[in-house]
């Protein structure tokens, strides 16, 4: 009985240490980019991928990397390697599995840019404007153009503008690398 309470103890206590330092099983978050398109290498459109308009729909139902709806999307060159950093929403739960209702918890998750298969992913805290309900990514997304072959969404993030959640959208020109930013409401 003895043995059993000890070994039960070591199991809250190693618990509680992950708990509290946040461990994850994932690989380590990088920081992004200072700027959009920042590391890029001469180009904003990978060799092989799926345009945003194309996979907003579908991706949180069909991936771990997503933990609900999607509040930011940006394309990055990582490590040689074309990669989205994708934000969402997503549930907490503590540690006996239950849920916690908790706006600004999310999701932050790196992946592969045609196999959307997952380098990184560990928890998020969203802004005020990612916590705040609004137009959709994929209804932002369509609003801003983009289109084949020219322009290519390259990062799409929930912000404040005088007091309102937004979406601002920056755009690729494939064919000069010309970065425009708007405002979806």
């Amino acid at each position: 009985m003895k043995r059993s309470a000890s070994a039960f103890a070591l199991a809250i206590a190693v618990s509680l240490v992950g708990i509290t330092t946040g461990c994850s099983a994932s690989a380590a978050m990088p920081d992004p980019p200072q700027t959009v398109g920042e590391d890029y290498p001469g180009t904003c459109m990978p060799p092989e991928f799926s345009w945003p308009t194309d996979f907003l729909e579908s991706l949180p139902s069909e991936s771990a990397a997503v933990g609900g709806s999607i509040v930011g999307l940006r394309l990055e060159y990582l490590d040689e390697q074309w990669v989205w950093r994708i934000r969402s929403a997503a549930s907490k739960t503590d540690m006996w599995g239950e849920r916690v209702d908790d706006p600004s918890f999310g999701r932050e998750s790196i992946v592969d840019v045609s196999s959307f298969e997952i380098r990184s992913s560990g928890d998020a805290q969203l802004t005020e404007a990612e916590q705040t309900a609004g137009t959709g990514a994929l209804l932002a997304a369509m609003a801003s153009g983009e289109q084949w072959p020219s322009p290519l969404i390259v990062e799409m993030t929930r912000v404040l503008d005088d007091g309102a959640a937004v979406w601002r959208i920056t755009t690729c020109d494939t064919a000069t690398n010309e970065l425009t930013e708007q405002i979806v409401p």
